[in-house]
Order: C-alpha cells, then structure tokens, then sequence
C-alpha cells in the first residue's frame, strides 16, 4: 500500500483530502432533481462550463454523472462557506458557474448541509422575482363564494370516504399480502399486455383519443377541425358512431369526457350507471375556443339532426392546450398558452372565473379524486398546486428542465402527484412533503401524456415522441412493460376506465389499443380492487 510519503504530503493533510474526497462523492447522489436527463442540453452545460463535451468510451449516463461531479466540484471550490457577491467578483469562473446554474435551473439545495447564502441559487432568483411580481388577489362575486362554499363541503365528505377506504383495506390486509398482490399484478402485465387492435382514425395526426366513461365509445381529436365518435367494437373494425363538427377551423388539440360516478366515492361504477344521452364532451381549439358536446341526445332537433354542440365559447386568447371536467361539479377547467387556468360553469354557460399565476404558457393540467386541488405546468418548467376552495396557491415550484406536458393525481392517494415533461424524465411528488420522491428517466425523447390507472391506481402509464408506451407498477415504480406503436410519434393516451385497455393516439394518424391477452382470474386481483368491487 502505497504512503502519504510517496505523493509527497503529510499524512495529516492526506488523511483530510481523503476525506472530503469521500464526503463529495458520496453527496453526488443527492446531485438528482435539478439536472435534465436532456443529453443534448447536458451538452450544452458542460460546453458552457469550458469542460470537454464528451470523453472517449463514454455514453449518455457517464455524460451525465461526470456534469453532475464537475459542478459539485466548482460549486464546492468557489462557493461553499463563502458570500456569493465577494466570490462573484473575485473570480470570473465563479460568475460563469452562477450564470450557468441560474441559466439551466439547477437545484443544488440538497447537496450541502450548511446554509450558506449561496445554498440555493435557483431559490434566489425565484425570490428576485418575486420581488418584481406581487401576489395580489381579485375580488370574485357571488357566484364565486357559493361556489367554493359548495365545494368545501362536498369535498370533505368525499374525502371521509376516501380514507374509510384506505383504513379498511389496512385494516383487513397485511404488508406482506400487500406486496405479493402488487408484483402478481405487475408480472401479469409484464407478461400478458401487448398491441390487440388498430384503426386509422382520421385523415390527419391525432392529437387525443379518450374511452368515453361507459366504455362504449372512443373520442378522438386530431389536427382536423371536428371529432370523431367510433364504437368500441374492434371485432367489426371501429364503426364511425358520429362525427361532430360545428363549422369551426380550429384544430382539435384535447377533449375530456364528463363523468361524475366513482367507485371510490358512489361505490358504483361510471360503466355500469352512464346512459348514451347522459354522456358530455368538451374539446379545445388551436384558436382558444372551447365547446361542449353532446353526441346522443335523447332527441335531436329536426332542425340540424347533425349540430350536436351545446355551447361554444371563445374562453382563452390562445391555444388550449388540456380540458378536464370536475369530478363532480358541472364545471370545465381549461389550461391555454395564454398562461391562465379558466373555470367554465355548465349550468349557466358562462366563465366562472380566471386563475392565473404562471408567467408561461400553461400546459399540464390535473384535478384530484376529491375535486379540490387543480395542478397546473407551465411552458418553462413551473408546477403550481391551487386549491379551489381557497384560490391560494398552496404550491408553487420550477421542477422540470422544460415544459411541462402532463400531470396527474394518484386517485387513491391523492397526496401522490406525478408529473411529465419535454425533458423526458416523469417525476413523483408526495404532497405532504412538497418535495419529489422521485424521479424517473422514463424516455428518450418528450413524454407526451401520462396516467395512472382510474380507480385502483395500481399503474402508471407514460408515451413519448420515442414512439413507445411504457407500464410502470405504482410501488416502486419499476417499469413493467414497453410497448412499441410501429415508429409512430404518441400524442396522447388514455386508460379505460375499467383498466382492460390502454389507448395510443398516433402521429401517423393511426389509434392503437393495448389490452391484456387473456382476463384476469381473482388471484392476480389486489385487495383494494376486491374491496372496491364488494
């Protein structure tokens, strides 16, 4: 073994050197939330930090792992325990360092347990803004007050209902029969979901594709100006059920279908009680217009027997970019590049009120299982959590390196929220922490849409612009299936409502659906879907 003489040091100064040589590495792991998984914009950090931007023999993970030590080292070398303005000055490399991290929003909170002020530049930068920005409230009106007043109590008693739910299955199923349900029903889909049924389903690339609630239709959106309405029947190839237009030109860019039956809540399915008639659907426009629809009226008009549009409304100034229905309320709640979230009231057709908050194009868009928190991304990265009995942001964080393109609440635990984004990583946050859980290098190119399983939450299903779907399990969330859509693009998905499907909706216009080869038997069944199924 070699000795400190023979580097020439003190053995004292060796044994220092070792030691915080130790301490660095081992807080490179900590180094995870605030670096894109981009590796071209890995590329472009390193070039900026005049560092070499690939190394002979290295991939795309030693890329990444080699930025993550050069700037713990250059943060450790420049910054730690030392006033950020002093060191600025003092050193041109400490300014290139900075400029890059404000650039690039990298998080380097967690790495170093002193605080010192240079502890969290991307917090900083946050607080200048928030000095250029003051948080001001508009006064509502009437309809506004009883609205939140209405929401606040049924919320609560969906709430109670939710957490029976949770206490009884603990109460009636240990851990270790919890995690043998889970990895059965995760070697089930690993080994019996794959492609069963596609269908070209309009004469441009499809935008969305969404199971109507009592799983006997699918909606579909594309860059065409109307909808088609198909009948789930793969057997007799997908028959054209309608095809709503109402003489706008705008591309159909979301649609969402209304559904106010969950067997979490009601104890009864949305499949089993939803009528044709009762059925709603609500799109947006490339041009920001949003319109309700009702395909199977009881009776239609002799007038125009073809005019299924309720309402049209000009609601935004730009692209809508995602439409959700309350789960309960008859409210539509829209998200648009004009960077606001705006509420429409279906009983009296009219705008209930604007929410704004993002200084971006506001992109993602989610509602809890207990219809009081709207999650909403934005173009540059910034999650905002809103709560609807309040209108106060209870969350307000920069979490992606680009835009954020889907959101979703876990409906069982809904303090999980999952997050998708152009820097294709999908990141989990537990709520009563404020913080990621973890963090997903899901994709190698844009993760386009992304969803939990309805009711059980026992999935996660994402798509990407790297043409696949793939499965990941809801306990670890190790990836249980990747699914190929034959070099196509996904735009979007959707999950059945009774979790035997998964629906892709393609660039080469093209919608594909993944099912299970053969159904289910009881035992691979967890016990919180028994449960719910009594």
């Amino acid at each position: 073994m070699l000795n400190a003489a023979y580097w020439g040091l003190p053995e004292a100064s060796t044994d220092v050197n070792a030691l915080k040589e130790f301490e660095l590495k081992h807080k490179i792991y900590s180094l995870q939330v605030g670096i894109t998984t981009n590796d071209l914009e890995i590329k472009v950090i390193l070039r900026a930090l005049i560092e070499p931007i690939t190394i002979f023999g290295e991939g795309k993970y030693e890329r990444r792992e080699r930025l993550k030590k050069v700037l713990l080292y250059k943060y450790d070398r420049l910054f730690h325990d030392k006033d950020v303005a002093t060191a600025i000055a003092a050193s041109s490399e400490a300014k290139n360092l900075y400029d890059v991290i404000k650039a690039f929003n990298i998080d380097l909170s967690n790495v170093f347990s002193k605080k010192a002020a240079f502890s969290d530049i991307t917090q900083q930068d946050q607080t200048q803004d928030a000095a250029d920005k003051e948080l001001f409230y508009t006064e509502g009106d009437e309809r506004i007050k009883q609205f939140r007043s209405d929401l606040a109590h049924q919320t609560w008693t969906r709430t109670r209902r939710r957490k029976e739910l949770i206490h009884e299955y603990r109460n009636s199923t240990d851990q270790f029969e919890h995690k043998d349900d889970v990895e059965r029903y995760g070697s089930y889909l690993t080994d019996s979901v794959s492609l069963s049924y596609s269908h070209v389903a309009a004469e441009r690339p499809l935008t969305a594709a969404k199971f109507a609630p009592n799983m006997k239709y699918i909606a579909v959106g594309s860059f065409c100006s109307h909808i088609n309405v198909y009948y789930y029947k793969p057997d007799d190839n997908f028959p054209l059920a309608r095809k709503l237009d109402n003489g706008s030109k705008e591309m159909i860019h979301c649609l969402d279908w209304q559904c106010n039956t969950n067997a979490i809540y009601d104890k009864k399915s949305a499949i089993d009680t939803m009528q044709d008639h009762q059925l709603l659907l609500a799109t947006g426009g490339s041009g920001g217009s949003v319109s309700i629809w009702r395909p199977f009226p009881e009776a239609e008009t002799e007038d125009n027997p073809d005019n299924f549009c309720v309402h049209k409304a000009n609601l935004h100034e730009d692209r809508v970019n995602r439409i959700r229905f309350h789960p309960f309320k008859q409210v539509i709640l829209s998200s648009s590049t004009d960077e606001t979230v705006r509420l429409f009231d279906l009983q009296n057709m009219q705008e209930l009120y604007v929410q704004e908050g993002h200084s971006h194009g506001v992109h993602g868009l989610a509602l809890n299982g207990d219809g009081n928190l709207v999650a909403s991304g934005d173009m540059h990265g910034v999650v905002i959590i809103m709560d609807l009995r309040t209108g106060k942001h209870i969350f307000q964080q920069p979490v992606h390196n680009g835009k954020v393109t889907a959101i979703d609440f876990h409906p069982i635990n809904n303090h999980i929220l999952a997050t998708a984004a152009d820097d294709n990583a999908v990141k989990l946050f537990d709520l009563r922490k404020m913080r990621p859980g973890s963090s997903l290098l899901a994709h190698t190119k844009l993760v386009s849409d992304m969803e939990f399983e309805p009711t059980y939450g026992r999935y996660l299903a994402t798509s990407s612009f790297d043409t696949h779907l793939k499965v990941w399990d809801t306990e670890d969330y190790k990836c249980r299936k990747v699914l190929s859509n034959n070099d196509a693009r996904v735009m979007s998905l959707n999950v059945a409502p009774d979790s035997s499907a998964i629906i892709t909706a393609c660039y080469d216009r093209t919608l594909r659906i993944f099912k299970p080869n053969d159904a289910p038997d009881t035992s691979v069944n967890t016990g919180l879907s028994r449960l719910i199924q009594q």
